[in-house]
């Protein structure tokens, strides 16, 4: 959704010692996955599992500065970055991303103001804001390793094991209790 935003600008995620694209980029800066809330429910003989959860995540706006030195002269215009930023705040907020994120099965939202970047390189101008994804995962069975569409499939060496992913658990549908007395 960040590079259908900004489309002049290179969006990445960020790694360490990563190379930095030219100017304007998109920095995304996921942290680790938050558990939320859980469900659980047997429906048609099959345990389902709903997990909500969290994906923290920064989104830092980089390009060239809007400052120019021309024939000794140093010529300041406002920078635009930080609004630049506000921008995205604004477009998850719209009809037509909430459209989108409906269909991906996400809610992206954010925590706080877009903020300048100080003593970035010369010529650059920077500004970060802070944001968080939420979505949930369904699955299905008793390892909670099965996609709710079709099966699991073991694709790959390091994939889970199908054997496991497809344990079934037990239940009961009806219970009878019997009272009995032993005189022993």
């Amino acid at each position: 959704m960040f590079v259908e935003l900004y489309p002049h600008c290179t969006v990445i995620y960020s790694y360490p010692n990563s190379v930095r694209p030219p100017l304007p980029y998109v920095v995304l800066d996921f942290e680790r996955i938050e558990p939320v809330n859980s469900f659980e429910y047997v429906k048609n003989g099959i345990l389902w599992q709903e997990k909500c959860k969290r994906i923290p995540f920064s989104a830092e706006l980089v390009t060239e500065s809007k400052t120019e030195h021309v024939a000794g002269v140093k010529k300041v215009s406002l920078s635009t970055v930080v609004d630049d930023l506000e921008q995205a705040i604004q477009f998850f907020d719209s009809q037509y991303a909430g459209d989108k994120m409906r269909a991906m099965n996400i809610t992206v939202c954010t925590e706080g103001s877009p903020e300048p970047i100080h003593n970035s390189a010369p010529g650059v101008e920077r500004a970060r804001c802070s944001f968080y994804v939420d979505f949930v995962q369904r699955t299905k069975e008793y390892a909670a390793l099965a996609p709710i569409d079709g099966e699991y499939s073991e694709d790959h060496a390091s994939a889970a094991s199908k054997k496991v992913a497809d344990m079934e658990a037990g239940w009961f549908d009806e219970v009878e209790v019997k009272k009995e007395i032993r005189n022993e």
